[in-house]
């Protein structure tokens, strides 16, 4: 498989978890090997994100009586095709144009990395035991303060401790080209939550996006001066809502 050869649907597939056995495999073989595959399933992703956004509140109604007819017809047929058409049809409706596509590429091309650096880092260390974090909450200000220096941006701390992830702590981390920070939360079910935060020199906002890994889904954006990635094990829903949150808190500050 070569991502010149795959169809446009694979990747949708593989983005809804429909792609199983030896087709996931090898799927995920070429999104490790190939730079391409891997913006084009970025952008399906974010795609997939402002649906939700735009049409979240009638995904979970009833499909119509009328339509269950026509439903039951195509019922043993392949559906991926179809998931395909759909996000086609979506895309003239949100973007109206190829061109809206072609920046898409590029807005998520730029971002990626990012979302890369975060999943990574919450694997190395939401794991640990003993060493998870550096700072530990009961020393947040000083926290706060050092992360802030060294990030080259001061910003607040979000308090998550209403959506039921209290803070355990931070650490300094490495970001591409200057030292970036990661703040861990932690539920009471023992999940992880943990929030990358890095500079934004450009000072270029870029949208909201998401990537799936896993059970890891990191929603990650650039907003002023930061640019940040959040990452855990939960529903799209849970991680929207603290998503929010952590923006409209870290916002008032940066």
């Amino acid at each position: 498989m070569t991502f010149e050869t795959i169809e446009n649907w694979a990747l949708h597939a593989f983005a809804d978890g429909e792609l199983e056995g030896e087709e996931r495999l090898a799927m995920e073989k070429l999104l490790a090997e190939n730079d391409e595959a891997r913006k084009a399933l970025a952008a399906i992703n974010y795609q997939k994100s402002e649906l939700r956004k735009a049409f979240g509140d009638v995904v979970d109604e009833p499909v119509p009586q009328a339509l269950l007819g026509t439903a039951q017809k195509f019922s043993t047929r392949r559906r991926w095709p179809y998931a395909a058409m759909a996000a086609s049809v979506a895309l003239l409706v949100l973007g109206g144009t190829a061109g809206w596509f072609s920046a898409l590429q590029s807005v998520t091309a730029q971002n990626v990395n990012l979302a890369n650096r975060a999943t990574v880092a919450h694997f190395a260390y939401a794991a640990e035991k003993r060493h998870m974090v550096e700072v530990p909450a009961s020393d947040k200000e000083h926290l706060q303060a050092w992360l802030s220096k060294r990030v080259g941006t001061d910003f607040v701390i979000p308090d998550l401790v209403a959506a039921g992830f209290p803070l355990l702590g931070g650490r300094l981390l490495a970001d591409e080209n200057s030292p970036a920070g990661q703040l861990m939360y932690e539920a009471a079910d023992k999940r992880r939550l943990t929030i990358f935060v890095a500079a934004n020199p450009s000072g270029k906002d870029e949208p909201e996006q998401w990537t799936w890994k896993d059970k890891l889904v990191t929603c990650f954006w650039r907003e002023g001066k930061l640019a940040l990635a959040v990452t855990g094990e939960m529903s799209d829903e849970e991680m929207t809502g603290l998503a929010k949150s952590i923006y409209d808190q870290m916002e008032k500050k940066s």
